[in-house]
């Protein structure tokens, strides 16, 4: 069974609240944060896969 934090979702896309430059590059930053998560979250999901080994 995978552990709980594997199985959880992405949140959903980041919007932009308005047309201005500073909203688009707060919304870009948002979105650099939101895809470190979750690749990173995909990484470890491909390690535990491959080596599924129980954590403490």
């Amino acid at each position: 069974m995978l552990p709980a934090e594997y199985s959880t979702r992405c949140p959903p896309v980041i919007r932009q609240a308005n047309s201005s430059a500073d909203a688009a590059a707060i919304a870009l930053e948002g979105m650099y944060k939101q895809y470190g998560l979750c690749a990173g979250r995909l990484i470890d999901l491909i390690d535990y896969i491959n080596n599924p080994v129980e954590k403490p």
